[in-house]
């Protein structure tokens, strides 16, 4: 059963999600809240799987109600704006849904839910030791050592003291680690060092391109990535040295 709490101030946006919610006979929304400190009651309390979160609240934002959380589950935002996507992505949603959220996109978010609750073949739990298998990184997480299968990584990017691993699912881990400690155990090709602060894996990207904002679009789930000037020409000489045809397009 997953387990759910629904954050939003507006009551008949409540409302509304919980009636597409209540269509899943595995969900089971087990509170709600209108407001930051409800919701960080709520989520201490119940302890869900996943949070369903508005991020303009009355008092505050969704963002708020996150840094006030020492074990944060998984998020989903429900927002009538796109302007806060990046920021979701850098606090690792599962997933972004603009509202009115239809029931079709609310059955995929709830897909990726399911997959992050139970065991998936890119996040095996570690064994006790901490000897790294072939073709797998061994990664501290906030749950603890994880064995992360690298055909499975589409970008890896540096955040301070720690480094964001974007997979293939749409999912995202955040483990503590340099990203130049990581690149020796990543094999080139696939993976291609684009920046200081970003490694690509090339066989899963789409497509390069952008006018003022450059991004990287990949061939899966992974949400865009955008790009910095150096890592935008980097990238647009390796893809043409590789495979003419594959550089930027508008």
């Amino acid at each position: 059963m997953l387990r759910v709490v629904i954050v939003d101030d507006e009551t008949p946006a409540r409302r509304y999600l919980r009636r597409l919610l209540e269509t899943h006979a595995d969900v089971a929304i087990v509170g709600e809240a209108a407001t930051g400190d409800e919701a960080g009651r709520a989520i201490r309390m119940q302890k869900p799987h996943a949070i369903f979160l508005d991020i303009d609240l009355t008092r505050g934002t969704g963002f708020d109600v996150l840094e006030t959380l020492e074990e944060t589950p998984a998020v989903v935002f429900v927002t009538a704006h796109a302007d806060h996507a990046l920021r979701a992505f850098d606090v690792a949603a599962v997933d972004y849904l603009l509202k009115p959220v239809d029931a079709p996109r609310l059955a995929q978010t709830l897909a990726r839910l399911r997959q992050a609750a139970g065991p998936v073949p890119r996040l095996d739990a570690a064994r006790q030791d901490d000897t790294p298998s072939p073709g797998h990184l061994l990664a501290r997480t906030r749950q603890g050592l994880r064995r992360i299968d690298m055909r499975m990584l589409s970008a890896v990017l540096a955040q301070g003291d720690y480094v964001r691993l974007c997979c293939a699912d749409g999912s995202t881990e955040l483990i503590h680690a340099t990203l130049s400690g990581l690149r020796p155990q990543l094999p080139a090709p696939p993976f291609f060092q684009a920046s200081r602060s970003l490694i690509l894996n090339l066989d899963h990207v789409a497509r390069v391109g952008g006018d003022a904002r450059k991004f990287v679009e990949f061939t899966r789930q992974t949400a865009p990535v955008e790009l910095g000037n150096t890592a935008y020409e980097r990238l647009k000489k390796e893809l043409s040295a590789q495979s003419p045809g594959r550089a930027a397009r508008p």
